[in-house]
């Protein structure tokens, strides 16, 4: 009886020091993965196989990364992403060609994510917006904005800040309701500051957004009354990260200026998993 206790407690601990080993190993390839594409390098790597020649890493006045690809007389399409997320989730969109007759892709890096500086996280809706509205400050033509996920209600806005600048808003998955989010029990365990160190730097950045969110959702209600731009609510109705009903709430806080679109079946990714239908869905016409 006690050899075999003897066993079974050797093999936990064996385990138990795999399971940690190989944890540290996946969070620093993670990591790794994540600095090399917050280079120039990196970034081009990413984007390789894009069809367009064009293909431009450039910098607001305050840092704001942003990739710029295609015809420079083309009017702008501005793709927000969520948290987490980086430029590598707009890769399937980049790669339609297609989309380069119409449209000249403005791809950023929010405050916190990949090359842009500075680096620490920055919770703030507005302060995140007011940020990526930099990249269309050189614009001369009216764009095209989506925004996935926790960029769906910062593109939102961004129709009040700035609409002499924006045509169209696509909020694809997007949180909402400061009262209808998910969130999941180990958020609040990597709280601790020294998982800021442990973690890497996205997965940080992404976990302080998420706890802060509902406040910063209260924040932003108001501003609701203020949109003029035409909006475009794209949802999955089998979201499990961000639950449907978020779209129909904010619907019915648009006054009318917008409309909404059910992906029956589909979850939260599907910016990457239906790129083709995000092409789709911004093209002229459509």
């Amino acid at each position: 009886m006690k050899k075999a206790l003897k066993v079974t407690l050797k093999i936990l601990r064996w385990t138990t020091i795999i399971g940690v080993t190989l944890f540290i190993l996946l969070m620093a390839f993670i990591e790794g993965f994540d600095r090399y594409i917050a280079t120039e390098k990196g970034a081009m790597w990413l984007y390789k196989k894009v069809p367009h020649p064009n293909k431009e890493l450039k910098y607001t006045a305050s840092g704001v990364r942003y990739f710029e690809i295609g015809d420079t007389s083309k009017p702008p399409l501005l793709l927000i992403h969520g948290a987490p997320g980086g430029i590598f989730d707009w890769l399937g969109v980049a790669k339609n060609k297609e989309i380069y007759k119409h449209y000249r892709l403005l791809i950023p890096e929010r405050p916190g994510y990949g090359g842009t500086k500075p680096r620490g996280a920055v919770p703030s809706i507005e302060k995140q917006a007011e940020r990526i509205l930099e990249v269309l400050e050189p614009e001369t033509q009216e764009a095209v904005v989506m925004g996935h996920s926790y960029g769906g209600p910062i593109a939102v806005i961004m129709g009040a800040m700035l609409p002499e600048k924006i045509s169209r808003i696509y909020g694809v998955s997007g949180q909402y309701d400061p009262d209808n989010e998910i969130t999941f029990g180990i958020s609040y365990f990597i709280d601790y500051k020294i998982f800021a160190y442990l973690l890497p730097r996205f997965i940080w950045v992404a976990n302080v957004e998420k706890l802060t969110h509902p406040d910063e959702l209260r924040e932003i209600m108001p501003i609701y009354d203020n949109i003029k731009v035409p909006i475009v609510l794209i949802h999955g109705d089998a979201d499990t990260l961000v639950p449907y009903e978020n779209s129909p709430f904010l619907l019915k806080h648009l006054n009318g200026n917008a409309e909404m679109i059910t992906m029956e079946g589909k979850d939260h990714p599907i910016h990457m998993q239906e790129a083709d239908a995000m092409v789709d869905f911004v093209l002229p016409g459509k």
